[in-house]
């Protein structure tokens, strides 16, 4: 496969910034060029515009398989990724029943041969997610579970916290907790601030996320552990963790972000949209550009697609009774385009799609360098486009970006030795 007139796009390259044919033999990178004259019956593939970069990675996307498929099932999962420019997505383990065993790390992998996006696990911290027993977390580790969480919307307690870190210390495991407080966000719909109040709506206030986020803080200093915060929401919470320190050896891998935290904020549930209606709650103004500050320093390593399949019956309904959840996968990365109006920022975004999921998760990097896999996004970063129900190839259609105008557009990916183009 010859790839023809892409520019470089990984600021981890020494190619980076240049427009390069790339050649991939046997699902590896083999040359690098100017120019590379097309072998007999090559594939040659030419975009007009082409970016290219390693490709994108996921952490934690809402899977329905099994228990929920009428929400979300692997085919339609994969078929999102790969419209929004993944090669590899790491699901969460709110299944039913729970992915908990080493059987259930073998089914996910079973549907990566070959495939335009490889599923990685996440496995429960505690059986069935009920935050009393931890699983079998050294064995599933064996089994390729990546991380260990109990998902989003739930509080772990310190006492399950301060055990699971302890024992994951032992094989070298992380947690990946999403630091929320619910008794202190009561029946809470959205962030608690003046749009709240304007609309009526009970507010989930942001210490139902800072007052977690240092108790886990100082949990996993006492243990020394390994712990991911996920989803961060809020400018308190990033400059709690910057003051613990970020990557150093008290035990903090890293952080994400949401990506829909970096394109809206409270004020865009004015409508009542209940697609805007996602937990962590969208915040204020200062909290999404103190977030966008994070990708550009790195003090945030990833952006997320926060993706969760709801269908109609759980979401057409007064925003008070609403579902919480969205779909994102599809959108994560051109969204971002609205505000990267410099290479800088691009490059910050990219990098917080690409090598930063790969470290939390502890995967091998990618470069686009010569012998280096072939695991590719292309991408391009001109024209514009309006996202329609059309560009969800799905089950459902809770996307708060339905009838937005979009910058860029995903072009294909190349996994496995083969181009995905994204339609």
């Amino acid at each position: 496969m010859l790839l023809r007139s892409v520019l470089i796009t990984d600021p981890s390259s020494s190619h980076h910034g240049q427009t390069r044919d790339v050649r991939v033999t046997g699902g590896v990178i083999s040359e690098l060029a100017e120019y590379l004259e097309a072998r007999a019956d090559e594939e040659v593939v030419a975009f007009e515009n082409a970016r290219l970069s390693p490709g994108f990675v996921d952490i934690g996307a809402y899977l329905g398989d099994p228990g929920h498929e009428e929400r979300e099932d692997v085919r339609s999962l994969v078929a999102s990724a790969r419209a929004g420019g993944y090669v590899s997505v790491a699901v969460l383990p709110n299944t039913d029943p729970v992915r908990q065993t080493v059987a259930d790390m073998a089914y996910l992998s079973s549907h990566n041969r070959q495939g335009a996006v490889d599923l990685l696990p996440l496995a429960a911290l505690s059986r069935e997610t009920a935050g009393r027993d931890l699983t079998e977390m050294m064995e599933l580790n064996t089994a390729g579970a990546l991380a260990f969480t109990d998902g989003p919307g739930r509080t772990t307690s310190g006492s399950l916290l301060k055990r699971g870190l302890e024992y994951a210390r032992s094989f070298g495991g992380v947690i990946l907790d999403t630091p929320y407080d619910p008794e202190l966000a009561e029946e809470g719909q959205m962030h608690e601030g003046s749009v709240s109040v304007q609309l009526g709506l009970r507010g989930i206030p942001t210490m139902a996320e800072t007052i977690p986020l240092r108790r886990n803080l100082t949990i996993l200093e006492y243990t020394g552990g390994r712990l991911i915060a996920h989803l961060l929401s809020s400018a308190t919470g990033l400059e709690l963790l910057r003051r613990f320190g970020i990557g150093n050896e008290r035990g903090l891998v890293g952080c994400t972000v949401g990506a829909h935290h970096l394109t809206f904020t409270d004020a865009d549930l004015a409508s009542f949209d209940p697609n805007f209606k996602i937990l962590p709650p969208l915040r204020a103004e200062e909290d999404r550009d103190a977030l966008r500050r994070g990708i550009l320093d790195g003090s945030i390593a990833a952006i997320v697609s926060h993706h969760r399949a709801r269908h109609r019956e759980e979401k057409d309904l007064e925003f008070s009774y609403a579902s919480f959840g969205a779909l994102g996968l599809e959108t994560a990365f051109r969204q971002q385009l609205q505000w990267t109006d410099t290479p800088e920022k691009l490059n910050a975004v990219v990098a917080a799609l690409t090598a930063g999921p790969r470290r939390l998760l502890g995967l091998e990097p990618l470069h686009i360098e010569v012998d280096a896999p072939a695991r590719l996004t292309l991408f391009t970063t001109e024209g514009t486009s309006t996202f329609t129900t059309a560009d969800l190839p799905g089950k459902t259609t809770n996307h708060p970006l339905l009838g937005h105008s979009l910058p860029g557009r995903i072009l294909g990916t190349v996994n496995h030795d083969r181009l995905w183009t994204s339609a």
